[in-house]
């Protein structure tokens, strides 16, 4: 099946946001104190601590999975798309490339690679239509919300 250049260079933009987002979260919560100085026993000092670092860790996660994971995702795919022609096929080469690619530092860069993998196999799945640019452009309100959530956080909470 041929997809369009453009229709794959959208997808993986929104597959990006969705990444930069989801990473974000989820990398802040299993490690809200980066530096390790403190030791968070409640639930309530880990979710602060978690949401206070949110906008740290989408600042240097951000460019890194919108640039190299954008680039390294579409090379992943075009190579599995000129490698196998079957769907199973497709996928398991598509996962062993993202994580070969997601292992640059190791177990932050893998998660985010694997998220980005999930991602974009899901919106390939689900979403038949056609992407336009507006869709796009309104994927990425969802990093910029979280972002700007943090940050009005930790101006109210100090």
């Amino acid at each position: 099946m041929y997809i369009p250049f453009r229709q794959l260079l959208l997808r993986k933009i929104i597959s990006a946001g969705i990444t930069t987002f989801l990473f974000s979260i989820i990398y802040a919560w299993l490690e809200p104190d980066p530096f390790g100085a403190r030791s968070i026993h409640s639930i309530s000092a880990h979710s602060h601590e978690a949401f206070r670092i949110i906008n740290v860790y989408m600042l240097y996660a951000a460019p890194a999975i919108y640039i190299y994971g954008t680039a390294t995702s579409m090379a992943s795919e075009l190579i599995t798309r000129s490698v196998a022609h079957r769907q199973w096929l497709r996928l398991t080469i598509s996962t062993l490339l993202h994580c070969g690619f997601g292992l640059i530092l190791l177990r932050i860069s893998l998660l985010a690679a694997l998220i980005f993998l999930i991602s974009d196999i899901i919106i390939a799945l689900n979403y038949k239509q056609p992407l336009t640019l507006k869709i796009t452009l309104a994927s990425l309100i969802l990093p910029i919300c979280l972002w700007l959530a943090s940050v009005a956080y930790i101006n109210m909470t100090g």
